[in-house]
């Protein structure tokens, strides 16, 4: 269960989306959206958030993925399709005019509060808008999530093996490639909180989610090989952080207490999992209320991937298989370069 990805035979650089016209509509409204969000972004990679987590009580503290409880979406909508005339130049599903993108999964795309830095920063927005009217649109905005049903079916990928790649894991530009410092900071996790990375592998993205929570937080790594939680450790040790934990885990089991995490994270691991519907039922139990779950696994859609297909995963082979063990998607990563990044609650 580590994070096993044996490197593509050869790098192509030209970026070959697969022939499916359900992935090539979402990756359209995707790239859509970053266009009309890319401030936010920007903003989201220099802004962490500093709230801290209350301890063990079994409640989750993400504000960071919630709707601003504050803001009316009823209100919001009469906002964006009136008075505020936003129509003017966005569209949602194709309706409206100008040529900013269409917003119409916007909510999947940014957190409530990447929504109001993008609304406060612009000149337009913000001398249009009272704060509370901004907070109206933020909470209208992140019911904007019109992501075409995924088809139940009986899952036909082939199981990869586990892999021991630690000279590709750690390979010096990677951080560069993908963007892992951006990915952490997007996860908007607040210090104290309490994270599981499952498959830790060499702790390439432990040590950086160690720093993320503080020494308030905590972090259990878990990896279902020994060697890979000593070589954890080890990464731990140099990076001289004291918030670590360390479970070794089964095929079949987490090894993790109930309601005891805050946010799931599984990077390059999930497709290892051999028997992925008990795995993740002790995941799901494993998350306190309000908690997330977080998948990021090389695109299948993408050759830039620098992974064989067999660890690659496609943006409706992940649904199709989280979906029906009791999640839903709340967001999605849509910067990643080479990956995909899904953010789930759980139903």
């Amino acid at each position: 269960m580590t994070r096993g990805i044996h490197p593509h035979p050869s790098r192509v650089k030209p970026d070959t989306i697969h022939d499916s016209s359900m992935t090539k509509r979402i990756l359209l409204i995707i790239a859509c959206a970053v266009v009309a969000a890319s401030a936010a972004a920007a903003a989201a990679g220099r802004t962490q958030r500093s709230q801290r987590a209350q301890g063990n009580n079994g409640f989750a503290v993400f504000a960071a993925f919630a709707v601003n409880a504050s803001g009316d979406p009823a209100a919001g909508k009469a906002l964006f399709r009136g008075s505020g005339a936003c129509l003017t130049c966005h569209s949602l599903e194709l309706r409206g005019g100008g040529s900013a993108s269409d917003l119409s999964w916007i909510g999947m795309l940014r957190s409530a509060d990447a929504l109001r830095r993008a609304l406060t920063d612009a000149s337009a927005h913000s001398a249009t808008f009272s704060p509370a009217e901004i907070d109206h649109l933020v909470a209208y905005l992140r019911t904007l999530r019109s992501l075409p049903p995924i088809e139940p079916r009986e899952r036909t990928r082939e199981i990869s093996t586990v892999s021991e790649n630690v000279e590709f894991f750690n390979r010096p530009e990677r951080a560069a490639e993908e963007r892992t410092d951006d990915l952490i900071q997007a996860l908007e996790i607040p210090e104290g909180a309490t994270v599981a990375d499952i498959g830790a592998g060499t702790g390439y993205f432990t040590w950086r989610l160690a720093r993320q929570v503080g020494s308030s937080g905590t972090v259990i790594a878990v990896d279902l090989q020994q060697a890979m939680l000593d070589r954890t450790a080890e990464t731990v040790k140099q990076h001289q952080l004291a918030n670590v934990r360390f479970v070794r885990s089964t095929e079949r089991d987490p090894k993790l207490p109930p309601q005891s995490v805050d946010v799931v994270f599984i990077a390059h691991s999930y497709h290892e999992f051999g028997d992925p519907e008990t795995m993740m039922e002790g995941v799901r139990r494993s998350l306190r209320p309000g908690g997330r779950l977080v998948i990021v696994e090389y695109a299948k859609e993408k050759k830039l991937a620098p992974a064989s297909t067999l660890h690659k995963m496609s943006f409706e082979e992940i649904r199709r298989e989280i979906e029906p063990m009791g999640f839903e998607l709340d967001r999605l990563l849509d910067f990643l370069p080479t990956q995909h990044g899904l953010i789930f609650a759980v139903r």
